[in-house]
């Protein structure tokens, strides 16, 4: 129980990356990478089930109706919880040749945003320490909706390649500025 808490805070950041990757990622891809929430509801599942047999170990109920709800409290808790750690290793997004592909924390569907559903692709950039730096990409679409991705270094190394795609389309990159540090 003591190592489940404290691997609460490492875990995640070890292992959901390699096991998303093992049933997730497609052959060709130009970005795959989970989303940084999936991390945190995977680091509260574990200190909340490593709380659960805390309480599990330190509660001893005086009658033998106690000791069924006792065991179906705790059944239930641990179904809860293996649900949210399958959704948290569920919710992922990659992007490819057809477009950008996202699967939610609360969907067991893949959203797909073609290329061709694209209208416009802004970079905003951001002044840090004097320093101009990418912040984000905002996709927009058809419909007026858009998708924000932030700039990681996975993104960044995806860049080129996404620019080439959208290129297929006749768009292009737009750079815009924000004074928000």
């Amino acid at each position: 129980m003591i190592i489940l808490f404290l691997s609460s805070f490492i875990a995640p950041f070890i292992l959901l990356y390699p096991i998303q990757e093992l049933f997730y990622r497609p052959q060709e891809y130009f970005l795959f990478e989970p989303f940084f929430k999936a991390y945190i509801i995977l680091i509260v599942v574990l200190v909340a089930m490593a709380l659960l047999i805390l309480a599990n170990l330190l509660v001893t109920p005086q009658t033998k109706k106690g000791k069924y709800v006792k065991r179906g409290i705790m059944g239930a808790s641990l179904v809860l919880a293996g649900a949210c750690l399958f959704l948290s290793i569920n919710n992922y997004q990659f992007i490819d040749t057809k477009g950008m592909h996202m699967n939610h924390f609360f969907s067991l569907q893949v959203d797909v945003t073609s290329w061709e559903a694209i209208a416009r692709v802004e970079q905003i950039n951001v002044k840090k320490n004097g320093v101009t730096v990418p912040d984000k990409l905002i996709f927009t679409l058809h419909d007026g909706s858009t998708i924000e991705q932030p700039f990681t270094s996975k993104l960044r190394k995806a860049k080129q390649s996404i620019s080439s795609e959208l290129g297929k389309y006749g768009l292009t990159i737009e750079n815009k500025f924000s004074e928000n540090e």
